[in-house]
Parts: C-alpha cells; sequence; structure tokens
C-alpha cells in the first residue's frame, strides 16, 4: 500500500441534488470512502461569454485503481455537457487513512484474501 495508490477526484456541479445523486451513488457502488461537499463561486469562459455561478464542488477519496469506474459513473450523472473530473494523486498521507479508504471500498478479485500480516508490513 503506497499513497500513490490512492487519490482524491474533484468535480463541480450546479445544484445540490445533482452533487447527492453524484455522491450517494459513488458510495453506495463502493467506489469511493468519502466525498466532502462545499459551496464555490466560479467565474469560467463558456461558449463565448464569461459566467459567473454559484457551484457545489465534490472532493471525492478513492483508490486510483477505481478512478475509470468513478469518472464513468460521474460523467454518466452530471448534468454539465463537460464537467470537471480531475484526479490529484496522493503524494503522501497516513497509512490508517489509506487502510480506511481501502478497507472501504471495493476491491480487485486478487486483493479480496489478503492476510491481515500483508496489511501490517505496510504500517
Amino acid at each position: 500500500m503506497k499513497a500513490s495508490d490512492y487519490c482524491t477526484v474533484t468535480t463541480t456541479t450546479d445544484n445540490r441534488e445533482n452533487a447527492e445523486l453524484i455522491t450517494q451513488t459513488l458510495l453506495q457502488d463502493e467506489l469511493v470512502a468519502c466525498v466532502q461537499a462545499s459551496s464555490i463561486e466560479s467565474a469560467y469562459r463558456w461558449k463565448g461569454q464569461i459566467i459567473n455561478s454559484k457551484e457545489i464542488r465534490l472532493d471525492i477519496k478513492t483508490k486510483v485503481s477505481l478512478f475509470a469506474e468513478v469518472k464513468e459513473t460521474i460523467e454518466r450523472l452530471h448534468t454539465y455537457d463537460v464537467p470537471e473530473i480531475l484526479m490529484i494523486m496522493m503524494d503522501d498521507a497516513k497509512f490508517d487513512y489509506l487502510r480506511w479508504i481501502d478497507d472501504v471500498t471495493k476491491k480487485p478479485e486478487y486483493t479480496e484474501n489478503i492476510s491481515e500480516e500483508i496489511w501490517q508490513q505496510g504500517s
């Protein structure tokens, strides 16, 4: 288990309902450990205009190995034509935090039988 195996995914959306739909779907599908939502104000160029709007930013904690599924889920549920979906690698993190992310997200078949002994080697 290395910090580089984990990431934060960031996206923004225009309403609470869409933010909640994305959040609950990702959590229920065990693709993420945590989603933090915060209200922000954004200014951006879109179709030749400068837009100022209120948005909700979602900071999503997950594993790099699940990023493709997280991205597909966000794209499928998102209200924007071109949603922001950024993966930010974790450069460093506390082992117990990474283990928590690993424990609450789905695992590939080959890691489901990892013994406690192997986990202890990472601490």
